[in-house]
């Protein structure tokens, strides 16, 4: 019995209202679980062996039909069993742990015995054990021990049980299930023959009988009605596709709608943000929508602290963020946002937290000025080791490089600590006075060596610090001091202040720093500063509560990057993951929402950044050229990088590197995968590499003719690899044996464009398995296409047919999964669509609008009709190629990348893109369900107060519940 009773007189509670009948069957289910599955079971039993003009004569009871509002619920159920003759268990571990079920059970056993109890199982385990005759109680849970115990004592022996569990299975893969179902029929029959006193044959037959006269009946009514029924239903369908025309478009307009609201507030309300991106693509998958998904890293999640949040820090690996707040201390999963510890011990609001060099310590000062020491060898429980107070109300925390030194200020001073012994931390150096600041910024080197921190409104001091923790002044600078950062590499200053610029600092002699270029945001203020650890970009915190980016990879030439927004408060805090791929911040009084209640809690801000811009890429690998196939064939291994690397971006949080292929070219070169997976191919010298250790490759053929090939490609067995010689034709190889390649010859006509470099970094596409491959011509201005045979075995290529580009350079080439479509991109930037089903006599499907420049890349999904394709602007353009004939652009991603794309290719299960640029390589998911459980996953779903104001005319039903 599913309902809970909300008190002895509640009027939403079931009464009786039946007149007082009496039933053949009582179901007794779970209805949080069985609800559909017990409605068809009734509907099945009531129906069986009845001619459709009669009325129902097995009457079944279930509480869903038959009970209404009533002040006594389990008096109308107790009524309800003592005026049934059979009942009927539904089996399943929630309905074992109803109160209701089981006091059903025990009302039947007590009052009416068990021999007319029968059993359905629907989920769960249900085991009997022969020689104890009972049940396994160790593996069953889908049955109440107590009240089975008491019916066996009553009923020795196995009881009957019927498995339903397919039932409930296809109910909810499918929605429903016919009421013809044979399976049904026969497992209804199960029931009805000890309920009726009837074999289950004889009534399988009788049921058979009644439904072919009731067919013959109905065929004979739709001969006589059909005349009528084609004009009518000519005008319906007519009318309905007109209805769904309508319905298509205004669901289409709310889907681009809420896009445009959801990326109006993406930094303001990330959490809403990622509501209504879902709810628009349930709605419609329009081009803005799919777009919207696949660009959706670039919004900021929320990870919330116990009080306001004021100090960020990430742990060397990076996976752990550490946040301080007037809580206290808690520990995210920088990648799932999970809160996995949060630090006792802390009665006063923390300040500022530090993670030492190698994270086996973790640093938290609090406003009493108590210093406590964490052991970090375990992230998910850490221990405190020790504590200390050498200042009032600590601002700043900094290790000393790898040495056991930890600097701690309060604004005024600088104390350096002697964490050698973690457990006793004492106090190695204090420095004098400084006058009173406005700022309070502290930090130390990256070696260690120098300690810079804030001594009054407009001055730096910079300190030498000894190892055994001495400090000695060395140079005062006049510069704003409330932010004071040491570049990576340690030759750089960053102070930033009230004035709101921040000033970099040549330190390379730190008694005489000597001033770069400032950087001038559009803030009056400017606190706090933090560099990547590559130190070529910095954010800045700026008094509004943005964040702005620069990109210092010159220091002497700054350039501006994106500007992030979304805090209401002062920015207090920066901290960039290791990688430079995330950014953390913290402001003060801002939660990332405009709930009041939730304004009291701390929020910590992580943004997906790349260099100086915000990113909705997922994840970043080094920089190197990419072929047409450098993922492994389930999408699991992705080889990339200068010198070529193997690395793990499937069933991991993050890419992992799993080991370095020792082939190189100073200027990049591509790697593709066998289709098998087990072996790469690579240049320079052209050679195969054993992968099915992918952590230890081993190397197997070398080619001799091609010594340093500009791109390779396997064809679709994996016997043939074609492999493009510098300025020369497209050589076959037959590599079916990889130990002793074998050399096939090259095809005539084929070779490089005139820059030097092949299409698509690829020499040719194979069009599917069809032992077809297109190919430029060595001029760029045609497409050579080529028959190599279905059997896989080349013996000599046929050219089949020539596609001709008369006006523009054939830059970009690939094929679609079946081997039937060719896409070409050329110089002008226009993409062409041809039909080589024929591939004697190639057809021109279609065309894109052109392009902002020349098509450098192109590559097709394996796993939807969906075609990427890079122009010399450096975005990634997305098309449906649903209709060959119309492709139809639905997204774009930026790489920020210009003039520099190297590579672009999908995973084999079409879930990831790559894109290789000049300084990373790039992954963006492009499977709209994993994308998807993402964003439902990272926020709250949206409440019914919210969905009233963005979908008001439609019945509040949040999606991702």
């Amino acid at each position: 019995m599913p309902l809970e009773p909300t008190g002895p007189a509640d009027p939403d509670v079931p009464r009786r209202d039946d007149g007082g009948q009496r039933y053949d069957v009582f179901i007794s289910y779970s209805q949080h679980l069985d609800r559909d599955v017990a409605t068809a079971f009734q509907r099945g039993m009531e129906n069986f062996g009845r001619p459709w003009y009669r009325p129902v004569h097995l009457r079944v009871f279930r509480d869903m039909t038959h009970l209404s509002a009533s002040p006594d619920l389990r008096g109308d159920i107790e009524d309800a069993l003592a005026r049934s003759s059979w009942l009927v268990v539904m089996a399943s571990p929630l309905a074992a742990a109803s109160p209701w079920v089981r006091a059903e059970i025990d009302w039947w056993v007590t009052h009416k015995g068990t021999e007319r109890m029968l059993l359905a199982w629907t989920d769960g385990q249900l085991e009997w054990n022969p020689e104890a005759q009972g049940f396994d109680w160790s593996r069953t849970d889908a049955l109440p021990r107590e009240q089975m115990q008491r019916v066996l004592a009553a009923t020795p022996g196995a009881p009957r049980w019927v498995d339903l569990r397919w039932l409930r299975a296809q109910i909810a893969e499918r929605g429903s299930v016919p009421s013809n179902d044979p399976r049904l029929l026969a497992d209804v029959a199960e029931f009805v023959a000890p309920i009726r006193g009837r074999s289950k044959a004889e009534l399988i037959g009788h049921h058979l009988r009644l439904r072919k006269r009731r067919n013959r009946l109905v065929a004979a009514t739709f001969v006589v009605l059909g005349a009528l029924l084609a004009v009518a239903t000519g005008l319906g369908l007519a009318a309905d596709r007109s209805r769904d025309v309508a319905t298509e478009r205004q669901l289409a307009a709310i889907s681009r709608q809420l896009v445009a609201e959801a990326t109006s507030i993406q930094y303001e309300r990330p959490d809403l943000a990622r509501q209504l991106l879902v709810q628009a693509y349930r709605l419609s998958h329009t081009e803005q929508a799919v777009g919207a998904l696949l660009g959706s890293a670039s919004i900021p999640r929320v990870f919330h602290t116990d009080g306001v949040a004021r100090d960020v820090a990430f742990s060397p690996r990076g996976r752990l963020l550490a946040a301080a707040s007037f809580g206290g201390v808690r520990l995210f999963d920088r990648v799932t946002g999970r809160v996995v510890a949060t630090l006792q011990g802390q009665r006063h609001s923390t300040g500022a937290v530090a993670f030492n060099a190698d994270g086996s310590l973790l640093a938290a000062g609090d406003s009493a000025g108590q210093v406590r020491l964490w052991d970090m060898s375990n992230g998910l429980l850490p221990r405190l080791l020790g504590s200390v107070r050498p200042v009032t109300d600590v601002k700043d925390l900094s290790f000393a490089g790898t040495s056991p030194l930890l600097t701690v200020s309060n604004g005024l001073r600088v104390v350096v600590l002697d964490v050698r012994d973690p457990r006793r931390p004492a106090v190695a150096d204090r420095s004098s006075a400084f006058e009173s600041a406005f700022g309070y910024g502290a930090g130390v080197s990256p070696d260690g060596k120098l300690v810079a921190t804030g001594a009054g409104d407009s001055h730096v001091r910079i300190m030498r610090l000894s190892p055994t923790g001495r400090l000695s002044s060395l140079s005062t600078l006049t510069t704003p001091s409330s932010a004071v950062v040491f570049s990576p590499d340690g030759h750089l200053l960053a102070t930033a202040g009230r004035d709101g610029i921040v000033v970099l600092w040549d330190i390379s002699d730190p008694g005489q720093p000597v001033p770069r270029a400032p950087l001038n945001g559009q803030s009056s203020w400017a606190t706090p500063v933090a560099f990547t650890d590559d130190g070529r970009t910095l954010a800045v915190a700026e008094g509004d509560g943005g964040v702005q980016l620069w990109d210092i990879s010159d220091p002497g030439r700054p350039l501006q990057g994106d500007r992030l927004t979304g805090h209401t408060g002062d920015v207090d805090s920066l901290a960039f993951a290791p990688g430079g791929r995330t950014l953390a911040s913290v402001a003060l009084g801002n939660a990332g929402g405009p709930d009041e209640a939730r304004r009291a809690k701390g929020v910590v801000r992580v943004w997906n950044v790349h260099g100086s811009r915000s990113s909705s890429a997922y994840a970043s690998l080094p920089a190197g050229q990419l072929s047409s196939q450098p993922f492994g064939p389930e999408g699991r291994t992705l080889v990339t990088g200068r010198p070529g690397a193997l690395h793990q971006v499937d069933g991991v949080p993050e890419p992992r590197h799993l080991a370095t292929l020792p082939s190189f070219r100073s200027g990049g070169q591509t790697y593709a995968f066998s289709p098998d997976g087990r072996t790469v191919a690579t240049g320079h010298p052209l050679s195969l590499w054993d992968v099915s250790n992918p952590a230890k490759p081993r190397e197997r053929g070398r080619f001799k003719e091609t010594e340093d090939p500009l791109a390779v490609v396997y064809g679709p067995d994996g016997t043939v690899l074609a492999a493009a010689e510098p300025l020369g034709p497209v050589r076959l190889w037959d590599v079916s044996d990889p130990d002793q390649p074998r050399d096939l010859g090259t095809l005539p006509g084929s070779g490089a464009t005139p820059g030097g470099a092949y299409s698509g970094a690829a020499p040719g596409a194979f069009a599917g398995d069809r032992g077809i491959l297109a190919v430029t011509s060595e001029d760029s201005d045609a497409v050579h296409v080529w028959d190599l045979g279905r059997d896989g075995r080349l013996h000599d290529p046929v050219r089949t047919d020539v596609i001709p580009f008369r006006d523009a350079r054939v830059t970009a080439l690939a094929a679609s999964p079946d081997g039937n479509t060719l896409y070409l991109g050329d110089s002008r930037g226009t993409l062409t669509t041809w039909d080589i089903t024929d591939p004697h006599r190639a057809t021109t499907k279609g065309s894109s609008q052109r392009l902002s420049g020349e098509v450098t890349h192109l590559a097709t999904d394996p796993a939807q009709p969906l075609l990427a394709g890079v122009d010399d602007d450096g975005t990634v353009r997305l098309w449906d190629v649903g209709d060959a004939s119309a492709p139809r652009e639905v997204a774009l991603l930026a790489t920020h990348e210009r003039f520099s794309t190297a590579g672009l290719a999908f995973s084999p299960d079409g879930g990831l893109i790559a894109v290789a640029t000049a300084d990373s390589t790039q992954l963006w998911h492009t499977d709209a369900g994993a994308v998807l459980g993402r964003l439902c996953a990272e926020s709250v779903p949206i409440t019914e107060s919210q969905w009233k104001q963005y979908l008001p005319d439609r019945p509040y039903d949040p999606p991702c519940v």
